[in-house]
């Protein structure tokens, strides 16, 4: 069979094998472990110990040796003995994923996931069941009694973008190593990337920002504006007492100030010093987290040109602030389609 024909063999395999743990396993955030969804198969070398059992034996009957057929009926037995170990070191584990991961693209993203156990569980190890993923990495965790602990399987992003989450092979060969025990789980959850933050220089400021009415923007100063004056309230702050006022005998006053309001910033994509629509995206999405930090109120237009029409799918998020607004104009800058 040529090369060719067993890499179509096998992606028929796998195809019709994914239909079949739909039905068998459906995905869910959570998963309970039992004997419709843990599988269990020999290792190599739990196929090359039955192959010494059955030797031992026809070595038995063949000489009519009984010493010979004890020793292979107690092999059989702890054969038998390891694959029910093995079996139910698995079987009743309580599994419960993260529905959403958020990172940045051209990094290791982690999955968490809760393990709940009534005993003690050994040599646990996680990992994506993708073909195309160039991160495979597993984690070892041993489940101890009455436990509630967590694993993090990795993911690496390539880029940005949504991603649904492959089906995760949880395995353990415990006990002796005769055995292979697994199952492959569909947790339905996301893996949502940003664009890669890029700083932009300095200089380039002045083209990005265009605030309401083509000011330049700038933020605020540190200092409050004075609104009015209000009968004083024991508790309120001395520093914020009118000593003008007391010292002309007008009554204790206390001062009201209110924080000045900065212009609104539009961050837009089209004015973003470059042609490369994933650059001008990176460069943004540095501008959001710096202006989130800074709580810097800011709106956000993702129209590629000035002349991109509304209907063409030209995205705009309304000026706000706080942590809310950034991750919610991150998360369009991850779904964003070029």
């Amino acid at each position: 069979m040529s090369f060719l024909s067993k890499n179509i063999f096998y992606r028929w395999f796998q195809k019709k094998f994914n239909q079949w743990l739909v039905k068998r396993i459906p995905c869910s955030l959570e998963h309970y472990l039992s004997n419709r969804n843990v599988f269990i198969l020999p290792t190599t070398f739990g196929f090359s110990y039955l192959f010494f059992i059955v030797l031992l034996f026809l070595l038995a009957t063949n000489y009519q040796n009984n010493l010979i057929m004890m020793l292979s009926y107690l092999l059989a037995s702890l054969f038998i003995s390891a694959m029910l170990h093995s079996f139910y070191n698995l079987s009743g584990l309580k599994l419960i994923a993260q529905r959403e991961v958020y990172g940045f693209a051209n990094s290791t993203l982690y999955l968490p996931i809760q393990l709940i156990s009534n005993k003690t569980r050994y040599a646990l190890s996680f990992s994506f069941n993708d073909d195309n993923s160039a991160f495979l990495a597993v984690i070892n965790k041993e489940q101890k009694n009455d436990e509630v602990s967590e694993v993090l399987v990795p993911f690496y992003a390539k880029s940005r973008g949504v991603f649904p989450s492959s089906r995760i092979k949880v395995i353990s060969e415990y006990s002796l190593g005769l055995f292979s025990c697994w199952t492959r789980l569909d947790f339905s959850s996301q893996f949502i990337v940003y664009p890669k933050e890029k700083a932009i220089k300095l200089e380039q400021m002045n083209a990005i920002f265009e605030p309401e009415n083509n000011e330049i923007a700038m933020n605020a100063g540190s200092g409050d504006d004075f609104y009015q004056l209000k009968s004083y309230q024991q508790g309120d702050s001395l520093a914020q007492i009118s000593w003008k006022h007391v010292a002309k005998g007008q009554g204790w006053l206390t001062k009201i100030q209110q924080q000045p309001q900065s212009k609104q910033q539009w961050l837009r994509l089209a004015n973003m010093p470059t042609t490369d629509v994933e650059q001008k995206l990176s460069y943004l999405c540095y501008l959001v987290q710096e202006h989130t930090k800074k709580n810097i109120t800011f709106a956000l237009d993702l129209c590629i040109n000035e002349q991109e029409n509304i209907e063409q799918g030209h995205i705009k998020i309304l000026a706000n602030n706080g942590k809310e607004h950034g991750q919610k104009c991150l998360l369009a800058l991850a779904k964003f389609k070029v």
